[in-house]
């Protein structure tokens, strides 16, 4: 092993709170890990020091101010980083996140609405930041701020039904409401696709399934019989020993469910509706859609010297009225008449809240 993969390992080692970093515990771990049985104390203690050099590197002015960044503690006979937030070597190195963003490039299909685009843009921050951390002070605070997602509910079950998805197996999904007197329920379904979905409030995943009757030999997996749950109801999801015979068409594309929404949820007997909409041509709103389409079927053609029209096909849901009240200001909906009297029944009771 070289001494620089040396040293990586002994910082990584120090950034887990639950390692004891001493001579004995790593010359373990060097033995067993690597097979490095004449790990020398003497080669430790200069390890130690070469870390601590390069932290001094990375925060000259935290150095200054704090002292050496790596400590011993004789109670716990441990040595430790004085603060969390600190690391000799960059967590990813800038080769590794390159790999990554490649990764993510070549897998698309995984990502939707941009997130992506966004997880690489964040990557870059990551870089940028390393970069920054190599060549300047360390800042009191964090020069960046990104989106923070929070903890995913439900997340521990993807791998079950991932599991599922791809072996076209029908699972027991048992489930409740988001009341906290919601009875316990069961549902059996096959389980087809996984969704991330961001609805304001939170970002959560979903999944996509048909239900299945108890007794059911064959399924004939069909878009208008799918439903859709969200992973934080889900208690648990088993295997069922007779599994039935599942015929799907090649060209079934569960994300279809999806093609005429404008968010996640939606009604079977919706049918989806050719919305129009007037705007100015100096909306700010305008040079934004153009980028950065509302939906997939929009559609700007010119009305006149001062406006444009917008045309959508949606199906009409609270999501999409939420979106025409939020924008009331920049876009006016003209059909269909009960949307655009929807819109106008919402703005009125906002006006009310203010009188």
């Amino acid at each position: 092993m070289h001494p620089s993969e040396r040293l990586r390992e002994i910082n990584s080692l120090l950034l887990q709170k639950s390692f004891q970093v001493n001579y004995a515990s790593i010359s373990a771990y060097l033995s067993e890990q690597f097979d490095i049985a004449n790990y020398a104390e003497r080669s430790f203690s200069r390890d130690i020091k070469d870390l601590k050099e390069l932290l001094q590197i990375r925060y000259p002015q935290l150095h200054d101010t704090a002292g050496e960044l790596i400590k011993f503690s004789r109670a716990q006979n441990r040595f430790y980083l004085i603060r969390d937030d600190i690391s000799a070597f960059p967590s990813i190195s800038d080769k590794e996140l390159s790999q990554i963003a490649s990764t993510i490039e070549q897998n698309k299909h995984l990502f939707s609405g941009g997130a992506g685009e966004g997880l690489v843009n964040k990557l870059r921050a990551i870089a940028l930041e390393n970069s920054m951390a190599r060549n300047h002070d360390m800042l009191a605070w964090s020069a960046i701020e990104l989106v923070k997602d929070g903890e995913r509910s439900g997340a521990d079950l993807i791998p079950i039904i991932l599991e599922n998805i791809h072996a076209k197996k029908v699972v027991l999904f048992s489930h409740r409401g988001l009341s906290a007197q919601s009875k316990l329920k069961q549902t059996r379904g096959i389980p087809l696709m996984l969704k991330e979905y961001n609805n304001g409030w939170y970002t959560g995943w979903y999944v996509l399934f048909q239900a299945i009757e108890k007794d059911t030999t064959h399924i004939k997996i069909e878009l208008e019989k799918l439903q859709l749950y969200a992973l934080d109801r889900i208690v648990s999801v088993s295997s069922i020993q007779e599994q039935p015979r599942v015929r799907i068409h090649p060209e079934f594309r569960p994300a279809d469910y999806f093609k005429n929404c404008l968010g996640l949820f939606r009604s079977n007997s919706q049918k989806a509706m050719n919305i129009s909409c007037r705007m100015e041509k100096d909306s700010w709103m305008l040079n934004y859609i153009e980028k950065y389409p509302i939906h997939a079927s929009q559609q700007i053609s010119r009305e006149n010297e001062s406006s444009v029209l917008v045309q959508l096909t949606l199906e009409i849901d609270q999501e999409v009225e939420n979106f025409f009240l939020r924008f009331a200001q920049e876009i006016r909906v003209i059909e269909p008449e009960k949307l655009a009297q929807a819109i106008k029944n919402g703005l009125e009771k906002g006006i009310l809240n203010y009188c």
